[in-house]
């Protein structure tokens, strides 16, 4: 199974795609999927079948050392007449291989934080249905995911450096800061700006350290960047608006892999921490998964895997008995079980289930009236998938 999944591996990443210079090769996957979630308090039972993601890729090796590359990413039954899911160009890049062992991106890209987030939307390669929660872009829309890794990055140098039996691998980047025009932020503020760019002077700046020896691999990510998204909390807690404007944050992250025989373990931790300045005012977020998996013939992977993903932020204006009052969710806590299997009937198709129970606490706090409501969901989710290479 070692061999198919580097075979895979290889063509979903492009290699050995284009043998003359200047040919464009095009390919992609995507993953349908059914899933039957069990009721929760205040919300029903329900079925949903869906094109979880489809990305669709050109690359071109323009010379020996040149290559260009673009990712277009498409999510959760998307149609822009019926206001579903979402489009994104999700990598649009060139590449400059000085040698096997250094290379230089530049152009909007993935950067490399811990061990899943660079290849997260490879999904005929990942057994997961639902991959672990900062990892699935479906759930942007509610589950922060960009809080805890960093989803775009515009140049980043990486490599290898041998030393005996082991090799460090190394990753250093530039990117925007999250303080990003959008058509909303032109609505609220009357404005027609360029939309997309940074509205700040502050960059992303981030990086990775590993170790792979033998069946191991390990490593530590890092990132800075400074965001805005907490303007307007002064209204809470009191001082001048500019109190909480370009808050410091940084995301760090720890991965660990490692094979024995058929037996594989895997995890990742990350926390993410504000410079808040602010006692009363706990914003960080952490994230944990570990997934032990073991292959039980050539063509079938069971494993079993544990996520924790805890992420705190501000809201406003809900309904009190006095109108509209500031509230701010202290934390959300999600707790995810699963276990699942993909078989891999040949190089191109992954077929896959998955099931488990989730548990979402929700404390919220009432500023300045204190805990005033504790919310606890438990379910289940039960799904069946097929991720496709094309």
């Amino acid at each position: 199974m070692k061999h198919r999944r580097v075979i895979l591996l290889c063509c979903l990443l492009g290699l050995g795609a284009a043998e003359a210079a200047g040919q464009v090769t095009t390919f992609g996957y995507f993953q349908t999927s059914f899933q039957h979630r069990t009721s929760f308090p205040n919300e029903p039972a329900q079925n949903a079948f869906s094109l979880q993601q489809l990305n669709l890729f050109f690359q071109t090796d323009v010379s020996r050392r040149w290559r260009a590359f673009v990712n277009f990413e498409v999510l959760n039954n998307f149609s822009s007449s019926r206001q579903w899911g979402g489009f994104n160009i999700e990598e649009a890049w060139l590449r400059y291989r000085v040698k096997a062992s250094f290379s230089l991106k530049v152009g909007l890209q993935i950067p490399i934080f811990n061990s899943l987030n660079e290849i997260k939307n490879r999904t005929p390669l990942l057994p997961y249905i639902i991959r672990p929660l900062v990892y699935e872009t479906s759930f942007s829309e509610f589950i922060a995911t960009e809080d805890f890794v960093p989803a775009r990055a515009f140049v980043q140098a990486y490599g290898f450096v041998p030393v005996g039996r082991a090799k460090i691998d190394y990753a250093a980047y530039l990117g925007n800061s999250p303080n990003i025009r959008s058509h909303f932020d032109n609505e609220r503020e009357g404005g027609d700006g360029q939309t997309g760019i940074d509205t700040t002077i502050t960059l992303l700046a981030g990086g990775r350290l590993g170790l792979r020896l033998g069946e191991v691999k390990a490593g530590v990510s890092a990132t800075h960047d400074v965001t805005n998204e907490f303007q307007g909390v002064e209204a809470l807690f009191g001082g001048p608006a500019s109190r909480f404007t370009g808050l410091s944050r940084v995301r760090l992250g720890a991965d660990f892999s490692y094979h024995l025989g058929r037996l594989s373990l895997e995890g990742e931790w990350i926390w993410v921490s504000y410079d808040e300045d602010e006692p009363d005012l706990n914003v960080d977020k952490t994230f944990f998964y570990g997934t032990l998996g073991f292959q039980l013939t050539e063509q079938v992977f069971v494993y079993a895997t544990y996520w924790d993903t805890l992420q705190r932020q501000v809201a406003f204006n809900v309904d009190g008995p006095d109108g509209l009052i500031p509230v701010f969710p202290l934390e959300i806590d999600i707790e995810v079980i699963q276990a699942g299997v993909a078989y891999t009937p040949n190089d191109r198709i992954t077929l896959k289930a998955q099931v488990g129970p989730v548990d979402v606490v929700q404390s919220v706090t009432v500023v300045p009236f204190g805990d005033i409501d504790r919310i606890t969901s438990e379910f289940n989710i039960y799904s069946i998938a097929a991720s496709v290479l094309f």
